[in-house]
């Protein structure tokens, strides 16, 4: 019967906060290292475009100067680094993708567990008993007078609240 009352344990009533704020700051470090991948990925592209145009200027003087064969090599020297530079590109924007993806995905933390229980959403009209409850502070935040959520409530013993019991608020 123990783990069925309500303890006023500081560490179960601040769960929620903190892993709010730690899935926040995951999310914005992923954010931080998505935007960083993303200018990394656009510094790649141009230093690709730049050895490109140094590729064609070499082929331009080799031509005047080169066998067919040495140029038939150093093309397909060049196909593979051009083939190479694509993939690194396509790795980066998936990595780019995937990192903003997880950026987005919001932190879900299990409703106030205790016990091995999980405390039920409320319907319109219920209210879910938290840990640190009791009647008079359950009556405040719902915005009604203790004696309307007793007389809603018959039977309800305020030493008895266990967590996840739902209360009538209507």
């Amino acid at each position: 019967m123990e783990n069925d009352s309500i303890s006023s344990s500081s560490s179960e009533s601040k769960l929620p906060l903190i892993l709010g704020i730690a899935g926040f700051a995951l999310g914005a470090a992923a954010l931080v290292l998505g935007y960083k991948a993303k200018g990394e990925a656009a510094s790649a592209n141009a230093a690709a475009a730049g050895a490109a145009q140094q590729v064609a200027a070499i082929e331009e003087a080799v031509k005047s100067k080169a066998t067919k064969v040495e140029l038939d090599a150093l093309g397909a020297a060049v196909q593979a680094a051009d083939d190479r530079a694509k993939q690194n590109v396509e790795l980066t924007q998936k990595a780019i993708s995937e990192l903003q993806a997880a950026a987005t995905k919001k932190a879900s933390a299990p409703a106030g567990e205790k016990g091995g229980k999980t405390a039920a959403a409320a319907g319109p009209g219920e209210y879910s008993v938290v840990a640190g409850d009791n009647l008079g502070k359950i009556a405040k935040k719902v915005g009604i007078t203790l004696k309307a959520l007793s007389d809603l409530n018959p039977g309800v013993d305020s030493n008895k609240l266990r967590i996840g019991q739902k209360l009538k608020t209507k």
